[in-house]
């Protein structure tokens, strides 16, 4: 079996022949349209980090001949949240949100309902200080769409992720804020791939 950090799309292909799964199945259970799992095989579009993790738990469900008796173990077991961390060429401050960029893995945070799927991002620089500081360990909820004013992890399209204030959305541009200095940032929406809420800070 393909190691989760280094899958490479095409392997898609050979796990579902060998677990005797469909494709359709695997686009239902990471509620994708099945063009873009398609594209996605063809190596035509990027996996995202929280789609890796659920083409594992996919396969590893269809490894095993009773799923339900597998979902109850891992209930009572917590899942370890992937830790990102190294720095990304792509802009200052920002982390490299690869498969192959996961830095260390993480008990979840105390409480945490077991709902969902979780990121944890180690910030870096020292842009958003006094608010957080370098080496500070954010764990974000996957695709929980952040509230004002609060903290998220800013997605990019070019494969980094940012961790910034949220402040909206506005003329086909995200709005967040840095604290040092403290000053607007615009991104354009067309170069944000997903917003992620900070729920657990360490």
């Amino acid at each position: 079996m393909s190691s989760l950090a280094r899958m490479d799309p095409k392997d898609i292909s050979d796990r579902l022949r060998q677990s005797g799964r469909t494709q359709a199945e695997l686009a239902r259970y990471l509620r994708l349209d099945p063009s873009s799992l398609t594209k996605t095989i063809k190596g035509a579009r990027t996996l995202k980090a929280d789609e890796l993790l659920k083409i594992n738990a996919f396969f590893e469900g269809a490894a095993d001949a009773n799923v339900e008796a597998l979902s109850h173990r891992r209930a009572a077991a917590p899942r370890r949240i992937p830790v990102y961390g190294y720095g990304h060429a792509g802009a200052p401050e920002a982390v490299a949100f690869n498969s192959n960029q996961i830095v260390d893995w993480i008990d979840p945070p105390p409480l945490w309902n077991g709902v969902g799927d979780l990121i944890a991002v180690r910030v870096l620089g020292d842009s958003m200080e006094p608010r957080l500081f370098a080496g500070e360990l954010v764990v974000a909820q996957v695709g929980l769409p952040p509230a004002r004013e609060r903290d998220c992890v800013v997605e990019l399209n070019d494969g980094g992720a940012l961790v910034k204030t949220y402040r909206g959305q506005k003329d086909g541009k995200v709005l967040l804020e840095q604290w040092n200095p403290q000053e607007e940032i615009k991104l354009e929406g067309a170069s944000v791939r997903a917003l992620h809420a900070v729920i657990w800070r360490r």
